[in-house]
């Protein structure tokens, strides 16, 4: 190995985190989220996901992000991400399904919720009652437009 290369390996070495100090800069760019910090919270999440390519929760965290910025198309693309990773992510189902509701997507944030649910049915998480409460908007709106459907066809 030339100098060079055991100075590139080093170089690499070096801005690799390890769990802990990656775990604890999650919890801060957590933290910015909740503050409203978007910008240095999705900074934080971009470079995890880098350093952990493997690690859907990054991933979550920036489809949050996007979707906190209305950034829709972003949000669906890292909510896909993270599900190709863990299949069995429910923030990432049940704010998926939300990105899917507000694109007018309405059966694909039906099965996004209903997934979503299916995961929990104790009900333990949170998350779940938010995916039923918004799995019964979306039932809403396939009611009005299906109510609303022969009025038109009569105009």
């Amino acid at each position: 190995m030339t100098t060079e290369s055991k100075a590139m390996v080093a170089n690499e070495e070096a801005n690799t985190l390890s769990s802990p100090e990656l775990l604890e800069r999650a919890m801060e760019g957590f933290r910015l989220y909740e503050e409203g910090d978007y910008p240095e919270a999705r900074l934080i999440f971009e470079e995890l996901a880098q350093q952990d390519p493997l690690e859907a929760y990054y991933r979550t965290a920036l489809g949050a992000i996007y979707l906190a910025e209305d950034e829709l198309d972003a949000a669906l693309e890292a909510f896909d991400e993270a599900l190709k990773l863990n299949p069995k992510d429910s923030a990432a189902l049940v704010n998926r399904g939300e990105v899917h509701l507000r694109l007018g997507n309405i059966m694909e944030a039906a099965q996004d919720f209903a997934r979503a649910v299916d995961l929990d049915p104790e009900n333990k998480d949170p998350l779940t009652m938010r995916a039923r409460l918004l799995a019964a908007a979306a039932i809403e709106t396939i009611e009005a437009a299906q109510r609303s459907a022969p009025a038109e066809l009569k105009k």
